[in-house]
């Protein structure tokens, strides 16, 4: 991550995707936030301590998920947030360099996604 990523081109990675709420799945959401853990993990920052919290809030009837993080000096703090209006949230208590692992996981997690849908529209078309 030598060029920093910024809050900005996650959510243009998510829009230019064409993926909305309704691609979204538990089994998805388990997909990002192991993903998310594992760049917090690699990232080395907050002295090593940086992880994913293994709980998150669904939404179902509002359509939202809020995806959390801890560290050393913190328990419960937001690592990405999909508000019921459509606007998705990365780690607003963050500088840019401590939002960077969220960043990378959540523009893999679209590409990936994206890959998935876009192979079952083909196998649908056959």
């Amino acid at each position: 991550m030598s060029d920093k990523l910024t809050r900005d081109q996650a959510r243009a990675a998510w829009s230019a995707s064409g993926l909305t709420y309704s691609d979204i799945t538990v089994d998805n959401l388990r997909m990002l936030r192991g993903m998310v853990n594992r760049a917090m993990k690699r990232s080395g920052l907050m002295q090593g301590s940086y992880r994913a919290h293994q709980r998150w809030t669904i939404k179902y009837n509002a359509i939202g998920a809020d995806l959390r993080c801890r560290s050393h000096y913190f328990d419960d703090r937001q690592a990405i947030t999909f508000e019921p209006g459509g606007f998705i949230g990365f780690a607003g208590w963050a500088d840019e360099w401590n939002v960077q692992p969220i960043l990378d996981a959540f523009i893999k997690w679209v590409s990936i996604l994206r890959a998935y849908r876009d192979s079952n529209q083909a196998e649908g078309a056959r």
